[in-house]
């Protein structure tokens, strides 16, 4: 399995954020595949959520930025 970089949590958008939108490249989703689950901050102090992050499916290309990450 490929190793997929995955992006800073709190440089993307909302609707990248929630699924809506690719988290590499920002296109709308239509099909889709799981990169990776990452914290993200929730304005408490010391708490964080778990958010599953979704790209394009086949591949797309990823935007700079981008940081290492699982699959």
């Amino acid at each position: 399995m490929t190793r997929t970089l995955l992006p800073d949590p709190e440089a993307l958008t909302i609707d990248q954020q929630q699924g809506w939108a690719c988290a590499l490249c920002g296109a709308r989703l239509y099909e889709d595949r799981l990169i990776g689950t990452v914290s993200m901050p929730t304005g408490y102090p010391e708490r964080t959520e778990e958010v599953d992050l979704w790209a394009c499916s086949p591949e797309c290309q990823p935007r700079a930025g981008a940081q290492g990450g699982a699959s």
